[in-house]
């Protein structure tokens, strides 16, 4: 069984470890990123662990800032372990920050996918994100990143459904 908790302080060798493992070097974050947004006021981190081990198989990382006056949140980052993939995982950590911005007062979730990650892309189209822009050379200077959102505003979401 896995379980949600927050982060704690000596969570940081096990995701640096995990990140190391989802993303090739260049776009995996180190160790003193990782620190900076797992302390920064502003970052939500929530971390799955597998009850029996007490292993980390999954966490995300995510922060919000004011934009036009509005609160836009940002995942900065989802890792899933190999053995956990394709099992609900990821779904559950995304929909677990949704409900944190959510009851924050956040309307748009907005994240950075690289260009060749397709089964990412799908993924979060699944989940209602929506490509809104591209960034050139957003990793390693090179690949290029998509940019997508998610509305959190029960009008927007109306709208876009066809209520």
């Amino acid at each position: 069984m896995l379980q949600l908790r927050g982060v704690e302080r000596r969570d940081l060798d096990a995701l640096f470890a995990l990140d190391q493992e989802c993303f090739r070097p260049g776009i995996a974050y180190s160790r003193a990123d990782l620190r900076y947004y797992l302390s920064h006021p502003r970052s939500i981190t929530i971390i799955a662990e597998d009850d029996s081990s007490q292993a980390i198989v999954g966490f995300i990382i995510a922060d919000s800032y004011l934009e036009r006056g509005r609160r836009i949140g940002h995942i900065i980052t989802i890792d899933i372990a190999p053995s956990e993939r394709r099992r609900g995982l990821g779904r559950r950590l995304i929909e677990a920050m949704l409900d944190r911005f959510s009851s924050a007062g956040t309307v748009t979730l907005r994240l950075e996918v690289a260009i060749d990650n397709i089964d990412a892309q799908s993924f979060y189209r699944r989940l209602g994100f929506l490509q809104t822009g591209r960034i050139r050379g957003f990793y390693l200077g090179t690949l290029d990143a998509l940019v997508m959102e998610k509305s959190l505003t029960p009008s927007d979401t109306q709208a876009t459904s066809g209520m």
